[in-house]
């Protein structure tokens, strides 16, 4: 469902309100000194992060920020604090940025505090979104939706648990006692919990959960306020993991492409050692290769797995050269209807949707021309933040990092798991170092490395071709659909792509016609009308699983679940083996530019037991291990 935006007014003493649940966001006065005593205080922060590397907040009912900005100033302040500290709010009525620009100045955030979380302050958009301060020591995961929808698909194990919702008596369903197992599913042993209620209610559902809680004397006048911990007496759920026992945090990655480049920079942002190894002699070949790669947001009438999970690397583009630049904008995207009928089905999908206009919206026939630069015969669905990268360009721009060494001309041909490391061979048997983590970001040879059984990548060919067309010639955004167009310098377009099972990568002049004949009909117009000078073409392989969804995170371990075949087959709920040190980041099709982000912020979670930045369903729709548990009762599929 689409999300509400949340509304803020203030009253004559200076409260700030919530004219949707009747209640108080905060008292604007004393909001900080608040939440620094109720929360930060009744939680017991400062004792509990000690000597930790990292610590997790678990927060729910984000409101006007005061509680992160509150616990942000805590740990600037202790010199005791854990390296990181991740901070995830829930909340179902995010402010529009206006608003809590304005609220966060009514508390007294400072603007120097302030200005960072509004630059990066997502649209109210349904998922999880990262925000990322003091030079991403500190991430804040907004989890926009219902608390009783979103709170069991969090990957998080909280050290701390923040209770700020509307009071049960206006929103019940932030205090439920549903609501509160499903937050001590995700409580790490002794996690502290506070609030400003100590309704009876609230403290029974706490206590069946396994928190035991106490009264703690009330801020300000008030009553008073709870504090306590989670200690069950017995636990009917496992506890979260723990985070991999990885102390050298030294990380190999095979493949420079695209998605090598976006998972090494994403673990150089984390603190990790990171060595590249290339079998080309520069970054950006083979699949990446092409002159340009577009976005491919995917939109779902009913919002898919697909559809949430492009939406979500869509959204992890801040902070990167992810949009080529058009006159200082992101160029956009713009997918014409072909007729009449696409035309209805593209404006009552959006209508379903209900997202923001700064995501997508529906145009008539003039703002499409305007937006497009070109002749247009009817409107489209238009995505302003949509834009298309330089493939080569990019991956040198991520590479270039004090905390990355690269090796090119440098082809891993074998991998040896020791007592604690993976040991890596070049082609000529020379082994090029011992590693504790390795990332498989090799297309077309990570399958074989891995050795799995389990694993099979579809290897389709593509070509897109250049051209000079007086009919493009004022393009100015992507255009996309059956085909598309992506605007390049001095009046070149770009146009494609193909799909065939060719095994020669030569350039084919009958694959430039193709691209233009589906172009044409998108454009409404003929091939000839179009009137092409052709100046080359682009050709290279794309990769992907038999599901189309890529591959992500943790490496089966596929020789050990054959051998616990058996029981794995007889007791679904048993954890699939890992292959101990090894990830994957491939299969990527033709949404490169979208999974290189989302790899690059999955993988190096993973690695160090962070929250994820996607919620736990999209986590397992691009888990490697997915296909195991059908390839055990299958026999295997045996890889060559």
């Amino acid at each position: 469902m689409p999300l509400e935006p949340g509304r803020i007014a203030g009253d004559a003493s200076g409260r700030l309100l919530s004219p949707v649940f009747d209640d108080v966001y905060k008292s604007a006065a004393g909001a900080l000194a608040e939440a620094a005593t109720v929360f930060v205080g009744g939680a017991g922060l400062r004792d509990r992060w000690q000597g930790r590397r990292s610590f997790t907040v678990l927060e729910l009912g984000f409101g006007v920020g005061a509680n992160f900005f509150a616990t942000l100033a805590a740990w600037r302040e202790d010199d005791r604090r854990p390296a990181r500290l991740h901070f995830v709010s829930v909340e179902a009525h995010p402010l529009p940025g206006a608003d809590l620009a304005c609220a966060l100045a009514r508390i007294g955030v400072e603007p120097a505090d302030a200005q960072p979380l509004l630059a990066q302050w997502p649209l109210p958009l349904p998922g999880l979104h990262q925000v990322f301060l003091d030079e991403g020591r500190v991430v804040l995961t907004l989890a926009f939706g219902d608390a009783d929808s979103i709170v069991p698909r969090l990957a998080v194990a909280a050290d701390a648990f923040y209770l700020d919702g509307f009071s049960p008596a206006r929103n019940p369903a932030m205090w439920s006692a549903g609501l509160m197992k499903q937050l001590a599913r995700r409580a790490r042993p002794g996690a502290g919990i506070a609030s400003y209620s100590v309704a009876g209610a609230v403290r029974r559902a706490l206590a069946q959960a396994g928190f035991q809680t106490r009264e703690e004397p009330g801020f300000g006048g008030k009553r008073g306020r709870l504090a306590g911990s989670y200690v069950p007496s017995w636990r009917t759920w496992p506890a979260p993991p723990s985070p991999p026992d990885i102390s050298d945090r030294r990380v190999l990655v095979v493949g420079a492409g695209l998605a090598g480049a976006a998972v090494a920079r994403g673990f150089a942002g984390a603190g990790w050692q990171v060595e590249v190894a290339e079998a080309d002699a520069q970054p950006g070949i083979g699949g990446s290769g092409q002159p340009r790669l577009a976005m491919h947001l995917h939109l779902s009438p009913d919002d898919n797995r697909l559809a949430r999970l492009a939406r979500a690397a869509f959204g992890m583009g801040p902070g990167t050269p992810l949009a080529e630049r058009h006159d200082g904008q992101a160029i956009g995207r713009l997918s014409p209807a072909i007729d009449a009928a696409q035309a209805h089905r593209q404006r009552a999908l959006l209508e379903r949707l209900g997202f923001p206009p700064e995501l997508a919206v529906w145009v008539g026939p003039d703002d499409a021309c305007d937006i497009a630069g070109v002749r247009l015969r009817r409107g489209g669905l238009w995505l302003p933040r949509a834009g298309a990268i330089d493939p080569q360009a990019t991956c040198r721009h991520w590479l270039r990092d004090d905390a990355i060494l690269t090796r090119f001309d440098c082809r891993v041909a074998d991998l040896r798991r020791g007592d604690d490391s993976w040991q890596a061979f070049d082609a000529a048997g020379s082994c090029l170092g011992d590693f504790p983590l390795v990332v498989l970001a090799c297309p077309a040879t990570a399958i074989g490395l891995g050795g799995f059984r389990s694993l099979a990548l579809l290897r389709t060919r593509g070509q897109s071709s250049r051209l000079r067309s007086p009919a493009l010639a004022g393009l100015r955004c992507l255009l996309g659909g059956d085909a598309y167009a992506c605007p390049l310098s001095d009046g070149e377009t770009l146009i494609g792509s193909t799909f065939t099972d060719g095994e020669d990568l030569a350039p084919d002049p009958a694959d430039d016609a193709s691209n233009l004949r589906r172009l044409a009909r998108m454009l409404d117009t003929t091939p000839q009308a179009l009137d092409p000078r052709w100046l080359g073409a682009a050709t290279g392989f794309r990769f992907t699983p038999r599901d189309r969804m890529p591959l992500i995170g943790w490496a089966p371990d596929d020789a050990a679940a054959f051998a616990g075949r058996e029981a794995l087959l007889r007791n679904a709920k048993l954890p699939l083996p890992r292959a101990t040190g090894l990830m994957l980041a491939t299969g990527f099709g033709s949404r490169g530019a979208l999974w290189s982000l989302l790899a690059a912020r999955l993988l190096p979670a993973l690695a160090e037991g962070y929250p994820l930045p996607i919620e736990a369903d999209l986590a397992a729709s691009v888990d490697p291990a997915r296909f195991l548990r059908r390839s055990l009762a299958g026999g295997g599929i045996r890889i060559h």
